[in-house]
């Protein structure tokens, strides 16, 4: 199935739309969000069998209007599909009888450690904007609806570019726009500088199922301008033998003022000195914003405060060294840079047991605003770097072996072609983590 472009609107008693779903707290559950002008109750409905729907779970309602000057509103229904066994596949529909349900979809649940079949895939790109994006979306597409899909996705922030242009339409457009994909594999986020309107409201409201999930006990809340929100900034999840930890980099140049910056950096540090390497050896942060790269401007001073901190403090690298951190995963620069281990600008040039963290910038999924040029010289610490539109696959062997590959869906002429080429690999082994 091709890539579609959708353009419909959310309008007074509608059809579900802007559906997505994303892992819950455990195996044995998966959360799933959408948009839908109701007055009646809705709820999904969910089984092992496409024909035959028979558990129901009730939605949480979020009603949700966007700052711009139409107040434009949308309504929010999250719930959560429990009592699945891991790894296997389920069927769901979301909705009512009073004003329509939803196609029937279909999702693999997580694994738990004993039912893990490897190898696990985990496709991860960031900076997905409409413009310049179909090409990437429409080779996802082909890739998940040909048989080899993905086990989850990693989107590293910035979206639509953005959620809440056009009174919020935008942000509609790029839900539905990702729905195809986001319905049948968990969509997991993190926040980027483009989604700072009205206090970051369009991020917090649009995955709150993702907070509903994984909201840190401690920092359960975060506020924008709809109000306090299930706090999506920075919270932690594992998948198969994978421990991810999800970030604000946002936090640095917006609320370094505020306890939110200690916040963050105390629940960092207290999830990974948790992690239990015999369980999940591979541990992944991600962020939008990176600690290192050799572009432009943004690889001075904005890329040393998320990597040191404010006035030295709460700095993230020295978290990631700490605690052994495999991967840094980040966007916002419009390119792809896959660094070797890095630490204090320093590295050995391996990616065999490397003592400090791999770092890949993956910004490069298609938006307005066009390719970022490399304009600074290529540092020692750079393997590979390129400016073309693409997407990143993570495969995961099993606990010591991970493949990387990135993929590009244009030539040199800036041509999109329609078979993304792999124009990056590498093999990261840790027997050491």
């Amino acid at each position: 199935m091709k890539f579609v472009m959708f353009t419909a609107a959310v309008v007074a008693g509608s059809k579900p739309e802007q559906i997505h779903i994303a892992l819950g707290p455990s195996p044995t559950s998966m959360a799933v969000q959408w948009s839908q002008e109701t007055t009646s109750l809705t709820k999904v409905k969910y089984g092992p069998n496409a024909d035959k729907l028979e558990w129901t779970a009730d939605t949480a309602v979020y009603p949700f209007t966007d700052g711009g000057s139409e107040k434009h509103l949308n309504t929010h229904h999250v719930a959560r599909m429990t009592s699945l066994s891991p790894s296997e596949e389920y069927f769901y529909k979301v909705g009512n009888k009073a004003d329509g349900w939803s196609d029937v979809f279909s999702f693999s649940a997580a694994p738990t450690q004993e039912t893990i079949k490897f190898p696990v895939r985990f496709g991860i790109w960031g900076d997905m904007g409409i413009a310049n994006a179909s090409a990437i979306l429409s080779e996802v597409t082909d890739v998940i609806d040909n048989g080899k899909s993905f086990d989850m996705i990693l989107h590293v922030g910035d979206f639509a570019y953005n959620m809440d242009n056009d009174n919020g339409h935008l942000g509609d457009h790029f839900m539905n726009d990702i729905q195809h994909i986001a319905t049948k594999i968990p969509y997991m986020v993190d926040v980027g500088n483009h989604e700072v309107a009205y206090g970051f409201s369009h991020y917090t409201e649009r995955f709150r199922l993702i907070g509903d999930s994984f909201a840190p006990r401690d920092y359960p809340t975060v506020s924008s301008s709809d109000g306090d929100g299930f706090n999506n900034w920075f919270y932690s999840h594992d998948y198969a033998n994978v421990h991810f930890v999800a970030i604000s980099t946002e936090i640095y140049f917006n609320y370094a003022d505020t306890d939110l910056l200690k916040n963050q950096y105390d629940f960092i540090d207290a999830d990974l000195k948790l992690v239990d390497r015999a369980k999940t050896p591979w541990v992944v942060v991600h962020g939008h914003r990176p600690c290192y790269c050799s572009c432009d401007d943004d690889c001075g001073d904005d890329a040393a405060l998320t990597r040191e901190g404010v006035d030295g403090k709460f700095g993230l690298e020295e978290l990631l060294h700490k605690h052994n951190v495999d991967l840094y995963i980040a966007g916002h620069e419009h390119n792809y840079e896959r660094m070797f281990d890095v630490y204090k600008n320093e590295t050995t040039k391996t990616t065999t047991n490397p003592k400090e963290t791999i770092h890949i910038i993956t910004g490069d999924a298609g938006g307005p605003e066009g390719h970022e040029v490399f304009t600074l010289a290529q540092p020692e610490r750079t393997a590979f770097r390129t400016d073309g539109f693409g997407y990143s696959e993570m495969t995961v062997y099993n606990d010591t072996h991970l493949h990387w590959q990135q993929f590009q869906g244009e030539d040199k002429n800036d041509k999109m072609f329609g078979n993304a080429a792999v124009i990056d690999q590498f093999w990261l082994v840790n027997e050491n983590h």
